[in-house]
């Protein structure tokens, strides 16, 4: 593999055109420079006295001056030698100093990632993730955008994003869309509410409740109202709302129930008040796929794979933590009914 080819102006012809150098040439000069000697200058360098000599040889032949004068006692530089030195030791360091910056960045010490990711996630996983993600990345940098799942890809189409951590209905094409977590669909009432205490509590159970659903347009909405199709349709609601938080107010007010994700309680202070309870839905259970997406045809950088891998491994242990919650329940329940 050739060297890569640096243009460096020849010394003292200020008029003649920028002549290709090589790397390894210019390094083989500052070597002998810093060294005094050839002999030591090569095996600085893993060279063989002669191959360090020819190299010199040919830098001194492009650049059509001498860099060294020989003699049997000692080794000196010419003026052209003298006036290219503080050049190539400034390029080299600049060098040295972007290799150094790139390892950095390869070993993940450096960069910078870009999340986005839908207001409910940023409020309840987020700060969690992401304060141990900068715990173990102390040196990359990280931006946080929430919005909706399709404004964030649009972010992340004009190259604005690195990942989108989102609930998706149908991801396009060019979309890589990678499931990590199910957020399963809760009824959300006052803890007085007649509801509180049944279990299970299915859809059916809700057709002659006052509902307190998000308004049309919204993915959630769709959602509830697929839920209620097979069962005559969703009920016209008590109220049409705009925010998850103003929904779990009046549920907790006894203006109605709300249905929402289970990640809803996490951000609510009406849950650790203990104002509400969230019942889980069934017939059927239904659930949202969180899913970490990044465009198929860009390249994450390892800064932002970092980041990836951190979110798999939180979030997949967050749901076997579910899972296992979940079969202890049930074997609960049984183990109640059979005695």
């Amino acid at each position: 593999m050739r060297d890569p080819l640096i243009d460096l102006p020849l010394p003292n012809r200020p008029n003649s055109r920028p002549t290709n150098v090589s790397l390894k040439q210019l390094r083989g000069f500052a070597a002998v420079v810093h060294e005094g000697s050839f002999t030591r200058a090569a095996g600085q360098l893993n060279l063989s006295q002669s191959a360090l000599s020819a190299l010199i040889r040919t830098l001194e032949a492009e650049l059509g001056v001498k860099l060294f004068d020989r003699t049997t006692r000692r080794l000196e530089m010419t003026e052209a030698a003298r006036e290219l030195l503080p050049a190539v030791q400034r390029l080299l360091a600049d060098l040295d100093r972007v290799a150094g910056d790139m390892r950095d960045v390869a070993l993940r010490r450096r960069g910078r990632v870009r999340i986005g990711t839908t207001p409910l996630l940023a409020a309840s996983l987020m700060p969690g993730l992401l304060s141990s993600f900068a715990k173990a990345y102390p040196e990359i940098e990280l931006k946080l955008l929430d919005a909706s799942a399709d404004q964030l890809l649009a972010q992340m189409r004009q190259g604005e994003l690195d990942l989108v951590l989102a609930t998706f209905d149908e991801p396009e094409h060019d979309i890589e869309a990678e499931p990590l977590l199910r957020d399963p669909m809760v009824a959300v009432c006052a803890r007085g509410h007649a509801l509180a205490g049944k279990t299970p509590l299915r859809w059916a159970d809700l057709l002659d409740q006052p509902l307190l659903l998000l308004r049309e347009g919204s993915g959630l909405r769709a959602l509830v109202e697929r839920c209620f199709a097979p069962i005559g349709g969703c009920p016209a609601p008590a109220m049409e709302l705009t925010h998850i938080t103003t929904a779990m107010a009046m549920a907790a007010a006894g203006m109605g129930v709300a249905i929402l994700p289970a990640y809803a309680l996490r951000v609510s202070k009406l849950a650790s008040l203990n104002e509400v309870v969230a019942l889980p839905l069934q017939a059927p259970a239904v659930a949202r796929e969180v899913s970490l997406a990044h465009l198929r045809q860009r390249s994450l950088s390892p800064a932002a794979q970092a980041m990836r891998e951190h979110l798999q491994q939180q979030l997949r242990a967050e749901a076997d933590a579910q899972r296992a919650s979940k079969k202890k329940a049930t074997r609960q329940t049984h183990g109640g009914l059979k005695r």
